[in-house]
């Protein structure tokens, strides 16, 4: 009696398995970067593996969401609103820009604009915890006068900027594949020159010269520039002394009509030399 035939693989057919699997090795790195950065999109939520890299993890429990991932090494994740950090994958050739995540992209200071109010901030120090707010919000504590990117601060950026009574900076920490990246190392990626949150600017004594006013306000500027005919326009400037390193007192004691002074010390500072109106 004549048996059947068995059937019998081919070669291919039996190489085909563990070429497939060589191949997923090959694209995964190992299947390991199958679920590493590599696989992390915008909305994914991640932690550090390390200095190197990061892995998506549960959002219950992340440190990190990617905000944007961008396709290309030279990303400029600080302009993504809400980012506090970016990991750059070289290999790879994508940037995953990241934030924590329950980032509100409203109130991330790392994209305030000219005229932007900001709550949470130390003008003096120029640190602090500071998000956008409403101008009209109650907590609104300094309004932005200017904006500078990619700064190298020496201390006193801020100091020819009239009505700007301090600056807020920001620094993004950015890692990439081949460790921490050292290039922007002491440079500012945003600088705020700050100012009393609903005031403007202009009315700044800093913007005064010989023949303007000035009225009392009471607060941490204490004058501010108004018209000449305003029923409020105590004060006359009779002459403007740029170079604030004399004491209003001397730097006015020569100026006639001038029975008082005041101004602002330092490199920029001035003295303004007032008269009654």
């Amino acid at each position: 009696m004549t048996r059947p035939a068995t059937a019998r693989p081919s070669p291919a057919r039996r190489w085909w398995p563990v070429a497939a699997a060589l191949l997923a090795v090959a694209l995964c790195g190992g299947l390991v970067a199958c679920s590493g950065a590599a696989s992390a999109q915008t909305g994914d939520c991640v932690e550090s593996t390390g200095e190197t890299s990061y892995a998506p993890v549960d959002c219950a429990d992340a440190p990190l969401r990617v905000l944007e991932r961008i396709d290309g090494a030279d990303a400029d994740c600080a302009r993504v609103a809400g980012v506090t950090e970016s990991f750059t994958d070289y290999d790879g050739d994508f940037s995953l820009c990241l934030g924590p995540p329950d980032t509100d992209p409203a109130t991330a200071v790392n994209v305030a604009a000219v005229g932007d109010c900001l709550s949470g901030v130390d003008p003096g120090s120029g640190t602090g915890e500071a998000r956008r707010v409403d101008c009209a919000d109650p907590g609104a504590e300094a309004q932005v006068i200017t904006r500078e990117e990619d700064v190298f601060p020496v201390g006193f950026e801020c100091d020819d900027v009239p009505g700007s009574t301090g600056s807020y900076s920001w620094a993004l920490d950015q890692t990439s594949s081949s460790g921490v990246i050292t290039s922007n190392i002491g440079v500012t990626d945003v600088l705020l020159c700050v100012g009393p949150a609903g005031v403007d600017p202009q009315t700044s004594p800093d913007a005064a010269r010989a023949g303007d006013c000035l009225r009392e306000t009471g607060d941490e500027v204490g004058y501010a520039k108004v018209d000449c005919g305003a029923p409020d326009a105590g004060y006359r400037v009779v002459e403007r002394v740029d170079g604030g390193f004399l004491p209003a007192e001397v730097a006015c004691r020569s100026v006639a009509g001038a029975e008082s002074g005041i101004g602002r010390s330092g490199l920029e500072g001035y003295v303004l030399c007032l008269a009654p109106n």
